[in-house]
């Protein structure tokens, strides 16, 4: 029984003479209970927190990845900032030049962010290392963002995918990023030849997927740390090069991210126009749908850990529900029919 469930039930037990009236509130400590319960939930992922509280800042935040199962909960590293923010940090490697630093694989933990520009040596601090698969396993992500920069040359990586192979292949070690060259998107500051140049992959490389020429186009772009060349008889630490002769400063990261807080995998459609209002709502919304046939549409509504909470047919392109059932809070609207599938986040104020 949670703290507040048990401050209710001394209270009820010590105060309350009348056995009905007990009864209730026994009652009412257990729904007490439970609530504070469901509410303290720890979040997985940065996802979830940015899902909970919008308006939540990068920095350090508490999460649970397997949502207590046998993994600890930890401390990450959140990006709510970039592309409307959720990303958790799981690799993050700042080195400095003419430095040759063993690589390190997080079993229990996540690396946080530290420096985020060149010429620092991170190692032996908690600012250096990557996940290992069993971490990246349990949290719930279907989209990965690589950046990387290195003092050999002024390009930059900067780019995110839903490739579902690459998401396996971090996950278990298993398979290789194999077909991410066609399928990413560029942030405005990537000026790289990867991925859109990769014409190699490694495959099963375990807990070094994300290490290991995860970008790889041969002998000329490589996305590459802590190896050693037998050609170059050189120690390699590459972003978007192949420099072989020297070892300059480099910076690499690896974020992740849930499409939403319920892990959908939702395809946008530029075509479909979805709007609520008034949102926030407090008793009802209006859902508004343009240049989209709505017949045989769902309307699903989910909480900010995935719960569905109910789902209605639409035969309109205006529809308008009622939230009175919904508690103070974030909630996930998702559309969906045989063409297309949209979400959008409602808040619901009391």
């Amino acid at each position: 029984m949670s703290a507040y469930g048990k401050w209710v039930y001394f209270y009820v037990t010590i105060i309350m003479d009348d056995k009905k009236m007990k009864n209730h509130l026994i009652l009412l400590a257990m729904l007490v209970t439970a609530f504070f319960n469901s509410v303290a939930q720890t979040p997985r992922n940065c996802s979830q927190i940015l899902a909970r509280n919008p308006s939540s800042v990068s920095g350090v935040y508490r999460i649970d990845p397997d949502s207590g199962g046998v993994l600890p909960s930890m401390d990450c590293y959140c990006d709510m900032t970039t592309d409307g923010g959720g990303w958790t940090l799981i690799l993050n490697y700042n080195h400095l030049a003419a430095t040759n630093p063993a690589l390190k694989i997080f079993t229990d933990s996540l690396p946080l962010q530290g420096a985020t520009t060149l010429g620092f040596d991170e190692s032996n601090s908690h600012y250096w290392g990557h996940a290992d698969t069993t971490i990246v396993n349990a949290l719930p992500f279907d989209e990965i963002r690589f950046y990387g920069i290195t003092s050999e040359h002024n390009r930059i990586i900067n780019f995110k995918t839903f490739h579902p192979g690459t998401v396996s292949n971090f996950k278990t070690g298993i398979g290789s990023t194999a077909g991410v060259s066609s399928s990413f998107t560029a942030f405005a500051d990537h000026s790289a030849f990867l991925p859109a140049a990769i014409n190699m992959d490694a495959t099963d490389k375990g807990n070094y997927a994300m290490t290991d020429y995860p970008l790889w186009t041969g002998s000329m772009y490589h996305w590459y740390l802590g190896g050693v060349d037998a050609f170059c008889s050189s120690v390699r630490w590459e972003v978007d090069d192949y420099p072989c002769s020297t070892l300059p400063s480099t910076f690499h990261q690896i974020w992740v991210r849930q499409s939403n807080a319920t892990g959908l995998n939702d395809t946008e459609n530029s075509a479909l126009q979805f709007s609520l209002w008034p949102n926030p709502a407090s008793d009802i919304t209006t859902l508004n749908i343009k240049k989209r046939n709505t017949a045989s549409s769902t309307l699903s509504i989910y909480n900010n850990v995935g719960q569905l909470i109910r789902s209605e047919q639409l035969s309109e392109n205006t529809h308008q529900f009622n939230v009175t059932d919904l508690c103070t809070g974030v909630y996930i609207l998702v559309l969906t029919n045989e063409e297309f599938r949209q979400h959008q986040k409602l808040v619901v104020q009391r």
